[in-house]
């Protein structure tokens, strides 16, 4: 039985993904300092431990045969205010994980973030540049050491879980849901036209796992291709809207480029966002 280790395993898609893993009998190890994730999200036979990724190497492991790393700090608009816990979980942090990847022989799959491949452009927030600045320490880390590796870009992912860090900066369509639900109006940022690519959690967590099959130093997008503003999003929920002022960090644009995506890695999403609202709203 293969052992993998799952960085931010209690959050929103790594919950997601260690249920998947344990299905396909995959003994599956834990690291998560429930900055974001949470407690409740364990899922039974997984060890957890909660701590730091910087502290890596000062934990008592089995050997590890793969790393899905995405336990990152993950929010743009703050990232600004919080420059220092971004740098300490997106650097310091990764760092770690590379160096007793690349100690031990261990591939890794990386959760990359989109932000980087919008016309802003990696520069636009420290979110986006210390995440880009692991993408390309990743891949250096392949020329220079010969470290295996996916790196994988999310689109807006939306789904079970998706409302674990439950601070006002969880998913779009986590806040739409919440403010539907509750009958209030849902809070639109900007005059809303801005563009978003929307992917199904189990989408995403198919496409790691097919990336873990793969392992040539590729990057994929997954996403589904198909954008659509953040007002139509709204009015499939509700008419009952109110806008907000823009916050710093706002892109204007995101879609995914997944002709790459569905060549290489044989993956296709399978969810429609229409059909998980209308779902949402039969609730």
């Amino acid at each position: 039985m293969k052992t993998v280790l799952v960085t931010g395993g209690a959050g929103f898609v790594g919950t997601n993904l260690v249920i998947k893993l344990k299905s396909l009998n995959y003994n599956v190890i834990v690291i998560d300092n429930l900055s974001y994730g949470k407690q409740q999200n364990y899922i039974e036979g997984v060890s957890y431990i909660e701590d730091h990724t910087k502290n890596i190497f000062n934990l008592d492991l089995p050997k590890i045969d793969l790393i899905y790393h995405l336990g990152e700090y993950s929010k743009i608009t703050p990232s600004y205010e919080e420059i220092e816990t971004v740098f300490d979980l997106n650097i310091a942090g990764s760092f770690a994980i590379l160096e007793y990847a690349r100690q031990n022989n261990i591939p890794i799959v990386y959760a990359a973030s989109s932000t980087r491949l919008t016309l802003e452009g990696e520069n636009h927030s420290p979110y986006s540049f210390f995440k880009s600045s692991v993408v390309q320490l990743l891949k250096n880390y392949g020329e220079w050491f010969g470290m295996k590796y996916s790196i994988c870009y999310f689109y807006n992912v939306y789904g079970p879980y998706q409302d674990t860090c439950n601070t006002g900066w969880e998913t779009v369509i986590s806040i739409f849901e919440k403010q539907f639900k509750a009958d209030l109006p849902l809070t639109i940022v900007g005059d809303g036209l801005q563009k978003r690519d929307f992917t199904y959690v189990e989408d995403i967590v198919n496409g790691l796992v097919l990336s873990s099959e793969k392992l040539s130093n590729d990057e994929y997008q997954l996403g589904s291709g198909v954008d659509y503003s953040i007002l139509e999003v709204a009015k499939m929920f509700s008419d009952n809207i109110t806008f907000i002022p823009v916050r710093k960090g706002d892109r204007k644009y995101s879609k995914a480029d997944v002709t790459d995506t569905f060549e290489k890695l044989g993956w296709k999403p399978q969810m429609n966002l229409l059909y998980w609202i209308d779902k949402v709203k039969q609730q």
